[in-house]
C-alpha cells in the first residue's frame, strides 16, 4: 500500500485517490483505479472464468462534481484461453453491471480486452450497453493498442449517455477528436509529455498503449463555502487541533521530508474544533498538514 500510495502521488498527485483489488492468486496482477474525485465505493466482482483468480473486475463509484457519479470498471481478460472464453467475461460483466449499478448509471468500462479485432464477441457484447464510438488513435491514424500495434486490445468504452460530453483530447497544441492512443515512438513533440522518451512504448515487456478520452461536465455550484487555511497546533508529538469550519471534511497528511505527502486520515466535525491522532508508531519527525478539499 505505501509503495501504491507513492506511485500515486508521483505521477498524479497527493488529493488523488485510488482503488486496487486484493487478489493473491498465481501470478498476483489485480486491477486498479485511480480518481482526481473522491471514491466513494469500491470492490471487485469475481471473474468466474479463471480457475485460479489472479484479478478480477475492479470497480467503483466516483463523487463527480454536480449531482451524478460515475461508475467505472477496469478489467484484464484472458488471453491464452481465447475469444470463446472472453466472450464469457464480457456477457458476465454485462449482468454484474445491470445487477450491481443503478439503471441509467454513467458507466466505464476501460483496461485490456485481449481481442484479437474489434468484431469480437467479448467487445460486442459489451458494446450492447456502452459505447465504441469514438475510436481513438494515435498520431498516424492507428487505433490498435498491442505492443506490436497489430490489434486492439485496450479500451475505454463509455455508456450511451456520456457519448454526448466526450471531448477533443488535448495536449499541448496538438487536438485528438476522437481520443488519443498513445505511443512514445509515435507521438510528438514528447516535450508535452516529459519525462516520457521514445523508446518507453517499446520497452522490455511493454505490452500496451495507453488510450485516452476525454469527457466534459457542466454544472451549477450553489453552496459555497468559505474555507480559510486552518492554523495548526501540535499538542503532542502525534496529535494536532485546528479551527475550521464545521461539517467540511479536512485530509490530513504527514511528510518527512516536505516534499512527498501522504494522507493519513479525513477529519469532518459538526463545530468549529478539529483535531487528529496519528496511531502510527514514529520513528522520524514528521510534518504535517492539513487541507480541503
Amino acid at each position: 500500500p505505501n509503495a501504491m500510495r507513492e506511485m500515486v502521488n508521483y505521477a498524479f498527485g497527493t488529493n488523488f485517490y485510488y482503488y486496487r483489488e486484493n487478489y493473491t492468486g498465481s501470478g498476483d496482477i489485480p486491477n486498479g483505479i485511480i480518481s482526481r474525485y473522491p471514491i466513494l465505493a469500491s470492490g471487485s466482482w469475481a471473474d468466474v472464468l479463471q480457475s485460479q483468480p489472479n484479478r478480477g473486475f475492479a470497480w467503483a463509484r466516483i463523487d463527480l462534481p454536480g449531482t451524478n457519479d460515475l461508475y467505472v470498471v477496469c478489467v484484464h481478460l484472458l488471453s491464452g484461453a481465447g475469444a470463446t472464453a472472453r466472450a464469457s467475461e464480457a456477457t458476465n460483466l454485462v449482468a454484474l453491471i445491470q445487477q450491481n449499478f443503478p439503471a441509467n448509471a454513467m458507466v466505464i468500462v476501460a483496461g485490456d480486452f485481449n481481442s484479437d479485432t474489434r468484431g469480437e464477441t467479448c467487445v460486442t457484447t459489451l458494446k450492447t450497453i456502452l459505447s465504441d464510438n469514438k475510436v481513438p488513435t494515435d498520431q498516424g491514424g492507428d487505433p490498435d493498442t498491442n505492443a506490436g500495434r497489430l490489434k486492439p486490445f485496450d479500451y475505454v468504452l463509455p455508456s450511451f449517455s456520456l457519448t454526448n460530453f466526450q471531448v477533443t483530447t488535448v495536449i499541448n497544441a496538438n487536438n485528438f477528436p476522437n481520443g488519443l492512443v498513445f505511443d512514445s515512438r509515435v507521438y510528438t513533440s514528447l516535450a508535452d509529455v516529459s519525462p516520457v522518451v521514445s523508446t518507453d512504448s517499446g520497452a522490455a515487456s511493454m505490452q500496451h498503449m495507453g488510450v485516452i478520452k476525454d469527457f466534459k461536465f457542466s454544472y451549477t455550484v450553489t453552496n459555497f463555502v468559505t474555507v480559510t487555511s486552518p492554523k495548526l497546533s501540535l499538542i503532542t508529538t502525534n496529535v494536532i487541533r485546528w479551527p475550521g469550519v464545521s461539517n467540511v471534511t479536512y485530509s490530513v497528511q504527514k511528510s518527512s521530508t516536505l516534499t512527498s505527502w501522504t494522507n493519513v486520515g479525513s477529519v469532518t466535525s459538526t463545530t468549529t474544533n478539529f483535531g487528529y491522532t496519528n496511531a502510527g508508531a514514529n520513528t522520524n519527525q514528521l510534518f504535517y498538514r492539513v487541507t480541503y478539499p
